[in-house]
């Protein structure tokens, strides 16, 4: 079962703005709505943008369940299958170095998240310490596969609590287990994304699907053959995305503008993220989302304000030159 192209968010969690900061779910299901109105293809809940690091076990099963239920097949929904080891504290977090626990402790979360969602994604750094070579992170990945059967898995290069790539060797080897069917890409450089997918395209690999986390190298990642995008400026303007991972070879020129704006844009909206997303959605559209997050205690200062309104001018004209519909929340 190949998972379809095009454009999967990684999905930003909305909370009341008690003291608790419980999940607002019916703000949850305005934003999967304007999700799908956009044109998105996938789901990712339960991701670094959900904050899934400062969400204990149950709240992770509950938000991946309520998001597949709300989509109700409209478009598949995947999660990382995190098991949360320790207590939310994100001191101990960094001197941990890993959240998961053992691969028997992970594997026994796959199995549970897996009942509410079609993939179970992978956190790629939690598999071996930082110090730790690849040999051993093969060796653990071989003992989840053992331990999760036949459920079908996904990868993320998630950057916390370090940044681990894959190569080009082990991306095809996990290619070719036939249990992964998606991968979230975060290389931030064009040539390491080319080599991966050259390697992919070689290997003649079925139903893997790569997605580019990094917008800058969007447009170049799909004429190599990428499958699409799941970053974070998807809660921004996901029709864009949308469009340009539909467009690029038969628009051309309009596609090199949509990219342009995507690639500038994306310094913007990354200042204090994921509440920048919150704000913008609250402030600029009245969307009812409060700017509220569990990651920290964030200050949009006026000019900070300003920018995203510059953003949002500038997101509008450009989408007007192009001929995109915008899709407001």
């Amino acid at each position: 079962m190949a998972l379809p192209p095009g454009v999967w968010p990684t999905m930003i969690t909305p909370f009341d703005d008690d003291k608790t900061t419980s999940i607002d779910y019916k703000c949850l299901d305005a934003l999967i709505e304007w999700y799908i109105k956009a044109g998105v293809s996938g789901l990712f809940a339960v991701c670094q943008s959900s904050e899934m690091y400062n969400l204990s076990d149950d709240e992770k099963v509950q938000l991946a369940r309520h998001v597949k239920c709300r989509a109700a097949g409209r478009v598949p929904v995947v999660a990382c299958g995190l098991h949360t080891h320790a207590v939310l504290d994100q001191r101990l977090f960094n001197c941990l170095g890993t959240f998961g626990g053992s691969v028997e402790e992970q594997a026994k979360f796959v199995i549970k998240i897996s009942k509410e969602v079609d993939a179970v994604v992978v956190v790629v750094n939690q598999l071996a310490k930082e110090d730790e070579g690849d040999e051993i992170w093969k060796a653990n990945v071989e003992e989840l596969l053992r331990l999760t059967e036949d459920i079908p898995l996904g990868l993320y290069e998630c950057p916390v609590p370090y940044k681990r790539y894959l190569t080009p060797e082990l991306l095809c080897w996990l290619a070719s287990t036939g249990r992964f069917l998606f991968h979230k890409d975060t290389v931030s450089l064009a040539e390491p994304i080319i080599q991966k997918l050259a390697a992919l395209n070689k290997a003649n690999v079925k139903n893997f699907s790569f997605y580019n986390a990094n917008v800058a190298t969007l447009k170049l990642s799909l004429e190599h053959g990428a499958r699409g995008f799941s970053g974070i400026s998807a809660n921004f303007y996901p029709w864009m995305h949308t469009w340009l991972c539909k467009n690029w070879k038969s628009e051309p020129e309009k596609a090199k503008s949509v990219q342009q704006f995507l690639a500038i844009a994306e310094t913007t909206l990354m200042q204090n993220y994921p509440m920048s997303a919150k704000v913008y959605l609250h402030q600029l559209y009245g969307f009812p989302i409060k700017e509220v997050c569990r990651t920290g205690s964030y200050t949009f200062e006026d000019h900070k304000i300003q920018w995203l309104e510059h953003m949002k001018g500038l997101m509008e004209s450009v989408c007007k030159d192009v001929g995109i519909d915008v899709i407001d929340p």
